[in-house]
């Protein structure tokens, strides 16, 4: 498999363009008409990889199952690129208009599509660009883009020591994936392998107690107390129990659902 970046006059052309070209994003099963667009080849080389092959929505997965799945199987074939390959535009824009071009389309429903008469363009426009390329320069973009989210979950998650090298990743679970992964990575402080293992930790004392972990019940107001600790005192002070006894005691402290 040969993975390529995508020139930056390329991106360019597209971004700029988008207004009157997004419809191919929607109708246009394979890429061949970049080249038209663009007015040659986008794709540069970067290096050649073992072939491997991505999951896609179908009758018996979900999106959220296959973001989990495709997390293990970009990061373990991609695990060579550095953090600066990982945040390059280019990268990600390459690999979403490239080899995995049939699979985001796919992953976002765009193979069924044709262009209604009153798509609202905006929104659609803003969509693509987050889907296939960086829309912006924070970590929300990284999230956003699907190949870029797949890697950086992987990055995060990953244990090197563990047969399981996803037995952390698998704490958090295929349910509601992209909630649970957009509220995680976009908090600055699981970079810290010690701070995330504090977040590993809260996970396993949820699964162990029978607790769904639910983005906005519960992982989301227990990344914020941490947050909040962090206005009084530096993070990385922390350590991975202090920093799993806050976000247990956010939970425990929820008010009890009356069924009854």
């Amino acid at each position: 498999m040969e993975i390529c970046f995508m020139k930056s006059n390329a991106l360019d052309t597209l971004k700029n363009d988008m207004p009157q070209i997004f419809d191919k994003y929607l109708t246009e099963r394979d890429n061949s008409w970049l080249v038209e667009v663009c007015g040659e080849n986008p794709f540069v080389k970067f290096r050649d990889v073992p072939d491997f092959k991505l999951v896609v929505p179908n009758e018996t997965l979900n999106v959220g199952e296959v973001d989990f799945e495709n997390c293990k199987r970009v990061y373990e074939n991609l695990h060579f690129l550095t953090d600066a390959q990982a945040a390059d535009e280019r990268l990600w824009a390459g690999l979403s208009h490239g080899v995995f071009y049939d699979c985001v389309r796919r992953r976002y429903g765009y193979d069924t599509k044709e262009t209604p008469a009153d798509v609202d363009v905006y929104k659609t426009v803003k969509e693509i660009k987050n889907r296939f390329f960086l829309n912006g320069n924070s970590q929300e973009a990284l999230v956003k883009n699907m190949t870029a989210r797949c890697w950086w979950t992987g990055r995060v998650f990953y244990d090197e020591g563990n047969r399981n090298h996803f037995a952390k990743l698998d704490l958090l679970g295929a349910k509601d994936f992209y909630t649970k992964v957009f509220s995680t990575l976009t908090r600055g402080f699981v970079a810290n392998p010690k701070l995330l293992n504090g977040v590993v930790k809260f996970l396993l004392y949820c699964r162990r107690n029978g607790i769904e972990v639910n983005a906005d019940k519960n992982l989301r107001p227990a990344l914020k107390e941490v947050n909040k600790v962090g206005g009084a005192l530096i993070l990385d002070c922390l350590t991975a129990d202090e920093v799993a006894e806050i976000m247990i005691a956010c939970v425990k402290n929820q008010p009890k659902v009356d069924d009854t």
